[in-house]
């Protein structure tokens, strides 16, 4: 508004009240022309997976009792067991004797704790080798051509199945858990790399101007501004990637990478389901525990 050559700002407007109120208690958001072609461009895609998928609810009701007679092949569970002696002290009398106390001991517990060292050691390689990998896949720090080139090479990683990484590592190394732990430690660099990646772009980029406005290099301003806000999600995703991998190495042993699943293998093969319940019951045990724990971790770290 102009008054004697000058212009008057005009005061703002005031907000319809009534139209906030009603706008704000809507229970269901608006339905636009947007709206219903995304919904039905869902349907569609479900539509076309029920069809691909052969789905039949009354394929499922019928085959009812043949999961029931499966389960009941499973109980009671029975544990597969060996004889184990604990040495004693000798008595005294003859120096040259000595007993021991025999038990019987669970086999797969062998198995899984060969399991479990199999993702420490995997889980730690991979997070060594993803951690230079992150920082080329992270747009806020590497050039346009380095980003791309990395992120292509980080989803190639992530579309081949570990169990394609243990079939060309025991070919390479032998029959064995080394095989699974090289499986375990390549086949998670796609991925940790891409949340490590994701982790970095997230960051509060006020900070590293902070920094930048000091003088630091690049390099310094990555170790001081960067690495410290990307470090707790970064040691969070890494106790994520321990856990699947404990549950992934139980797989890798039905090719012959060492761990647990080359006794529930066998157990299927000689149609054993009642051992094979008993080595599904220490599992389930072994992975509660394990989130239990890694679930109390991320919580004092983050």
């Amino acid at each position: 508004m102009a008054l004697f050559g000058r212009t008057l700002k005009t005061a703002p407007e005031v907000p319809d009240i009534d139209a906030l109120k009603t706008q704000l208690l809507r229970p269901l958001p608006r339905i636009s022309v947007k709206t219903i072609l995304i919904l039905l461009a869902g349907a569609a895609a479900y539509y076309w997976g029920v069809i691909g998928t052969q789905a039949s609810p009354g394929e499922l009701i019928e085959g009812l009792p043949n999961i029931w007679d499966f389960l009941t092949r499973l109980v009671p569970p029975q544990f597969e067991t060996e004889s184990k002696t604990i040495a004693t002290p000798s008595l005294g009398i003859l120096p040259t004797i000595s007993t021991g106390i025999d038990f019987n001991y669970p086999i797969i517990i062998d198995a899984i704790v060969e399991t479990i060292q199999m993702a420490i050691v995997g889980t730690s390689l991979a997070i060594l080798i993803s951690a230079p990998f992150a920082v080329l896949a992270a747009r806020n720090i590497a050039p346009a051509p380095v980003y791309a080139v990395t992120r292509l090479l980080l989803n190639a990683n992530r579309a081949v199945p570990d169990i394609i990484f243990a079939l060309i590592f025991v070919a390479a190394v032998g029959l064995g858990p080394f095989g699974g732990v090289l499986a375990l430690a390549i086949g998670s660099i796609g991925f940790m790399s891409k949340v490590y990646a994701e982790s970095i772009e997230a960051i509060d980029p006020q900070q590293v101007l902070a920094v930048r406005a000091t003088g630091a290099r690049r390099s310094q301003t990555i170790v001081f501004a960067m690495a410290p806000q990307a470090l707790p999600m970064i040691a969070s995703y890494s106790l994520l990637l321990f856990e699947t991998n404990v549950r992934s190495a139980t797989i890798l042993g039905v090719v012959g990478a060492g761990g647990v699943g080359f006794e529930l293998q066998k157990y299927i093969s000689l149609f054993q389901y009642q051992e094979l319940l008993g080595a599904l019951i220490f599992i389930v045990i072994v992975v509660t525990v394990i989130d239990r724990v890694s679930d109390r971790i991320r919580k004092n770290i983050t």
